[in-house]
């Protein structure tokens, strides 16, 4: 199961390197390709290991090999300096592409059938998420905000991910970079970057048959419009205060309703949800009309509700899917659980400053570190000798420092065999 995998993951990495436009002047090193600096600089991601390469260069000098060959294909490893240098003229627009081509081949291996659960589609949750702060470090592209006469600049992107009601595995997306723009005098937010990423990817990502998930920040007429005229679907929070007429309009209406019980282990809860087709989503201006969904859930022995939400939708909503669409509702929260806190606490240190650049480099390596993301997601769901060596090793941030010292003390034939490595087994047969 999962055999190969990787090794098409990477020759994909390969070739969008081999089809970035080169954009070293005349005169410049050209000794090292841009596919060889893309995926020395993904493997660093990967790892986690910002010493691999000097490692990896003395290991090359040593034995006239290195892992970075035999498991990524580079031909001569570039210093630090080049892939700084190369990788803050790439811009990332270019560089997209590969989130969507390397979902094409996990799907081929039957990764996202499980993450098929509302209408045949998939659910993919927005969020925006800081990966870079400092207060002295900038470039053109940061936003910045002033607190009592100190300036920070700041970096964020509008992360996307393939989120699971009860799945803790989640697969990003390509996401929108949020950036200040030459001529511009209003900072980019979050909610400019929505409206992009779906012009941009509505259709790359038809395939998935997406619904798309966020908080209330996202439930506002043009967007949802936007959404809706791209033949996509979405699933977005919906607070009383910000969406007054359309609050309203659902208190003075008959909703539908559905109650069920479930024991969960401590408590009987009891699920009530109600729902509204045909509401408008604003009143005196151009509307359109969504459907509403609220839950709310009851500690029957304390008689105390313990959470309730609601949401607005595109999807008709039945007795029959009006749970499914609530709990796909609350998987928005896996976005900031299960991508952004672990991008940030748990081994991949998404706001580290990995080099900053002057034009794209910081913008390029943290979606390099999505990217790297990614690969973990898909390899531990299809690849069974990188399931096997994570479950030997228990925390992720543990499984880095193992792969980290595997790289290091020893030369692995390919993929496969640096797992085994890793995981301490001796190979079939």
């Amino acid at each position: 199961m999962g055999r190969g995998i990787f090794e098409k993951l990477i020759s994909s990495l390969g070739k969008k390197g081999d089809t970035l436009p080169d954009n070293r002047n005349t005169g410049h090193n050209y000794r090292y390709s841009i596919s060889d600096v893309l995926k020395c600089a993904f493997a660093v991601f990967f790892f986690q290991y910002q010493s691999m390469l000097d490692f990896q260069r003395r290991m090359q000098e040593k034995h006239r090999r290195s892992n970075m060959a035999s498991i990524f294909g580079v031909t001569e490893i570039p210093s630090d300096t080049q892939i700084r240098t190369l990788i803050d003229r790439i811009e990332p627009e270019t560089f997209g592409g590969i989130f969507n081509e390397s979902l094409l081949i996990a799907d081929e291996h039957k990764v996202l059938d499980s993450y098929r659960v509302l209408d045949g589609g998939v659910l993919i949750a927005l969020d925006g998420v800081w990966y870079h702060s400092s207060e002295n470090i900038h470039c053109k592209r940061c936003l910045h905000k002033t607190k009592d006469g100190v300036t920070t600049y700041y970096h964020t992107i509008l992360a996307g991910t393939i989120v699971k009601p009860g799945e803790t595995a989640v697969l990003p997306v390509m996401g929108e970079l949020i950036g200040n723009e030459d001529g511009k005098e209003k900072q980019d937010c979050e909610r400019n970057a929505a409206k992009r990423w779906v012009n941009k990817h509505a259709q790359e990502y038809t395939w998935l048959k997406p619904t798309l998930l966020g908080d209330d920040l996202f439930s506002n007429y043009p967007l949802c419009k936007e959404i809706q005229e791209k033949g996509l679907s979405f699933i977005f929070t919906c607070k009383e205060e910000t969406h007054p007429w359309l609050t309203e309009t659902v208190k003075n209406s008959y909703l539908k309703e559905k109650t069920r019980r479930e024991w969960n282990g401590r408590h009987h809860l009891v699920y009530r949800y109600r729902w509204l087709n045909g509401v408008d989503i604003r009143d005196n201006q151009e509307t359109m009309a969504v459907n509403y969904v609220y839950l709310e859930i009851e500690n029957e022995e304390k008689r105390k509700i313990t959470y309730k939400n609601s949401w607005i939708t595109n999807k008709a909503v039945t007795e029959e899917n009006a749970a499914l669409i609530a709990s796909c509702g609350r998987a928005r929260w896996k976005i900031e659980n299960e991508h952004n806190n672990v991008l940030k606490n748990h081994g991949y240190n998404l706001e580290h400053n990995f080099g900053h650049g002057e034009e794209h480099a910081s913008e390029v390596f943290c979606l390099l570190n999505l990217l790297g993301f990614l690969y973990h997601g898909i390899l531990g769901i299809a690849d069974e000798n990188y399931q096997r060596a994570r479950m030997s090793v228990g925390r992720r941030t543990e499984f880095f420092n193992y792969l980290r010292a595997a790289l290091r003390y020893a030369l692995h034939e390919d993929w496969q065999s640096f797992l085994v490595f890793v995981r301490g087994d001796v190979p079939d047969g």
